[in-house]
């Protein structure tokens, strides 16, 4: 069990880690098409898209969605391994 637990934690660790390079490459001029930023902002569009239309309009400019999606993921996380941790 504690195998599933460590495999579990390591997705969302990772998933977690994407995010917040999306999050940095977004205030740098980068290439769209390169395939590396591509994988990033395809694997991590499912979990920013929805976060972002469920956030009102931001007059500033800056997206929070990353911080909200990233703080989403660690709870969602939590209660997992809480689940597996009482198997």
């Amino acid at each position: 069990m504690n195998y599933v637990m460590y495999l579990v934690n390591l997705f969302f660790q990772i998933y977690i880690l994407l995010i917040l390079i999306r999050a940095l490459i977004s205030w740098v001029p980068h290439n769209r098409f390169n395939p590396v930023i591509m994988f990033i902002y395809e694997a991590t569009d499912p979990i920013l898209a929805p976060v972002r239309k469920g956030l009102p309009p931001n007059s500033l400019g800056i997206d929070a969605s990353p911080i909200v999606a990233i703080l989403l993921l660690w709870i969602l996380n939590q209660v997992i391994i809480s689940i597996l941790y009482l198997i």
